[in-house]
């Protein structure tokens, strides 16, 4: 099965508004969301060392949240977290998912093939595929 497209997994979502409110195009801070973020993850490397996922996996897992949520919530750490910003959170997901919808998936069956991928190394979320294809080509590659 090919990887998820990145816009179809809402972490990448985050991720874009983060660099938006870095560069100040948008007001409401991610910082609530990431730490949510977080806290999913946490939950998902529990499952990943319980499943027996390899260490690779598990290794490209903790990198790719440390890239795209740990580091971002490091540098939002001494901002506040308002109202403003759970309701923009909110509005978010609800347009995440409607953008499913258009797209003919669901939340239900990506965070279905999320998990599946992530605790049996299918390697079918974004970044975990292109790691693996970064892997695959660097193998063959031949230094003249």
């Amino acid at each position: 099965m090919p990887a998820l497209r990145p816009d179809l997994v809402f972490s990448y979502w985050v991720y874009v508004w983060y660099v938006l409110y870095v560069f100040k195009l948008i007001s409401y801070s991610p910082k609530f969301v990431l730490i949510l973020g977080v806290i999913d993850n946490i939950f998902m490397l529990i499952m990943m060392l319980l499943y027996g996922t390899s260490k690779k996996t598990i290794v490209y897992f903790i990198i790719v949240n440390t890239l795209i949520k740990v580091v971002p919530l490091y540098y939002l750490k001494n901002e506040q977290i308002n109202r403003m910003d759970i309701y923009f959170t909110c509005g978010l997901f609800i347009l995440f998912i409607t953008w499913l919808h258009i797209n003919e998936q669901s939340l239900v069956g990506n965070i279905k093939i999320i998990y599946d991928s992530l605790l049996y190394g299918k390697n079918e979320t974004p970044f975990m595929a292109l790691l693996q294809k970064i892997k695959k080509n660097y193998k063959y590659l031949e230094i003249l």
